[in-house]
């Protein structure tokens, strides 16, 4: 794996993190599943609210932007200044939910662009 994908990978941890706790959410895990296609990041955690699952789905489910990714990671800046969902709009393509007895996984998914 590239150094780049590491710390893209290493940013959406830090991002599902800072987004879980600042909205105080204190016993959540996330699990990082590597795919020769896709990896996955799956955040376990009990019921959030309603709300704060609209806005990260709006935020998460757009489009995926290569170009931050390409030519301006730089540009991304600090996480701490951004909208809380920002990052993880910028480098995931999409998210799946899935709540059972209490508990809710979220599923973030990012495919695989770059060759090995």
């Amino acid at each position: 794996m590239k150094r780049q994908e590491i710390r893209i990978l290493t940013m959406i941890i830090r991002e599902l993190s800072l987004v879980m706790l600042m909205n105080n959410h204190d016993t959540f895990s996330v699990t990082l599943e590597k795919r020769p296609k896709e990896t996955r990041f799956i955040l376990k955690t009990d019921t959030l609210a309603d709300e704060l699952l609209t806005r990260m789905q709006e935020k998460v489910n757009r489009e995926r932007e290569m170009e931050v990714e390409t030519y301006g990671w730089e540009l991304v800046g600090d996480v701490d200044k951004q909208s809380e969902f920002e990052i993880l709009g910028l480098l995931i393509d999409y998210m799946e939910v899935e709540e059972t007895d209490g508990e809710m996984v979220l599923t973030f998914v990012r495919k695989s662009m770059y060759r090995e």
